[in-house]
């Protein structure tokens, strides 16, 4: 799904918006620092992997 959504060019606070863990109507305090903190970590290991690179400074999309 992630990778998916890397095909752009997009920004931490875009795949925090995309909603990776939490439903979209789901309205609650400890929403948004799950959610950045799951994008942060899948993002690290998927550029580990080689699978997503940065593009520019805070910009990142799929390698291939």
């Amino acid at each position: 799904m992630l990778l998916a959504f890397l095909r752009e060019p997009r920004t931490v606070e875009d795949i925090v918006g995309h909603r990776l863990v939490h439903r979209p109507h789901v309205e609650a305090p400890q929403v948004e620092p799950v959610e950045r903190r799951t994008a942060t970590r899948h993002l690290d290991r998927l550029i580990h992997a080689g699978l997503v690179t940065e593009v520019e400074h805070g910009l990142f999309r799929t390698a291939h």
